[in-house]
Parts: C-alpha cells; structure tokens; sequence
C-alpha cells in the first residue's frame, strides 16, 4: 500500500466539507425539530431572535436565546481544548472533534428515543446540545486559520471568495500564497484557495438541500445524517496515514526502536 505523503491535501479538504455537512444537516434538522431555530448559523438566528422579540413571540425568542447560549459554550469548551497547542495540527484538534461526535451521538439518541414529539425540557435540551456541538467545531476551524474558510457560517466564505477573486484578476491566479500555517496541507495558490472555498459553500448548501428534501418524505433516519457524517470526520482525523501530528509520533517510536 502506497504511504500517503503529509503534503497530500485530499483528507484535510475532504473533513472541511465534511464537517460543513454537518453543519448543514443540523440546522435544517433543527430549523424543523426544534422550533424553527438554527443551532449553527448565529447570524440567522439572531435574525430570527429579533423577529421573534419584535412579535411579542416569547418561546421563540426563548429558543434562539437557548441557541446562542450553546454555541458560545461550545466555543469557551472548543477553545479550552483547542488552544493548549500551538497553531497548526496537533492531537488536540482530534479530541475537540471527537467530543462534537459525542455530543451530536447523544443528541441524536435522545431524537430517537423521544420521536417526534419534545417535551420542553428535551426541547432546550436538544437545542442547547446542537448548538454546543456547533460552537465546538466552529472554534476547532477557527484554531486551525485556515484563509477564507468556516463550516458553520459561510458569510465569512462567501466575502473571502469574493475578495480572493478580486486579489485573482489583480495579481494572478496561479501566483503562490504563502500558508499561515505552515503544517496544515493549505491551497498553494488562488484558484485553489477560491476552489476550495467554493466546495465548502456548495456542501453546505446542497446538504441542505438533501436534508430539507428528506425531512419533507418524512424519512425516519434523517437524524442520523450528521452522526454519519460527522463519524467519518473523526475516522479521518484519526486514521489518515498522513496526519500531521501522528506521522510526529511515528518519527518519535522510529527514533526510540533505533536507540535500542
């Protein structure tokens, strides 16, 4: 079997739209499931908090407030893990994920168990739970810095592409771009850097798309798109031949079998 080399970019890009995915099939399933909120998209749901307060309608401001209140936990639990390493990869980007893969595997436990019909206290559970999965991950991307991309709001994206394009016409597509960080497998130049942004928005959208529809036949396993989803994320991160920080680990076991 060929060893992939750690400057192969194919799994890193792949887990970023992933993990847009995710982020996709969760807020249409909670836009649907719990009370027409999103649990990723922030700036959506400040818009529809303000709706809600602007109607008089104190139980849906009550879940986007419950929304909010999750994803800026999620960030403070992402970034307590996250920023114990430096930039870049490290093994603590694996355990931020696996815990989002935790939380999204007993919030999709508690979908099932419950049905279709929440109580209220499942309800704020479940938004709190989503939102707190999100806010994780979104910090664990935001850590990593990588220019012109976010899986869990794509305003950031969508301005980046714009502005890359611009910086494109001016300077040249192919001209080369320094990485921020210099371990991480980033776009080498423009085009690939608005490619690869572009493939982010779209697999957020048309997971959406997919979501919406599925939720629209009343398809019984919808909740179990994001575990999937986010399952293989971790699978990647974990087993990818090469990982940044475990091809680290085998330089060190190497050195250490050769002392002996």
């Amino acid at each position: 079997m060929k060893k992939i080399s750690h400057k192969s970019s194919a799994w890193f890009e792949i887990m970023l739209v992933l993990l847009a995915c995710v982020a996709g099939s969760l807020d249409v399933i909670s836009y649907y499931k719990l009370g027409h909120v999103f649990t990723a998209n922030m700036t959506g749901n400040a818009i529809l908090l303000g709706l809600s307060i602007g109607q008089g309608k104190l139980a849906s401001s009550l879940h986007s407030l419950a929304a909010l209140a999750g994803f800026f936990t999620g960030t403070v639990i992402g970034a307590s893990v996250i920023e114990n390493t430096k930039k870049g990869w490290s093994h603590y980007i694996t355990l931020s994920i696996a815990i989002e893969t935790t939380i999204i595997f007993l919030l999709v436990g508690i979908w099932f168990y419950e049905g279709d019909i929440l109580s209220s206290g499942i309800l704020y559970s479940s938004i709190i739970l989503s939102a707190i999965a999100m806010g994780i991950q979104s910090a664990t991307i935001w850590h990593l810095k990588i220019p012109g991309v976010v899986t869990t709001f794509l305003t950031g994206t969508i301005t980046s592409i714009g502005m890359s394009t611009v910086t494109g016409f001016r300077k040249g597509f192919q001209k080369k771009i320094k990485d921020e960080v210099s371990e991480l497998p980033l776009p080498k130049n423009l085009e690939q850097r608005i490619g690869l942004q572009i493939i982010v928005f779209v697999s957020y959208g048309m997971t959406a798309v997919i979501t919406g529809w599925m939720e629209y036949h009343n398809f019984y396993l919808l909740p179990l798109l994001p575990l999937i989803l986010i399952i293989i994320v971790l699978a990647i991160v974990v087993y990818q031949p090469g990982h940044p920080h475990i091809l680290k680990n085998l330089s060190k076991l190497n050195s250490i079998e050769n002392q002996h």
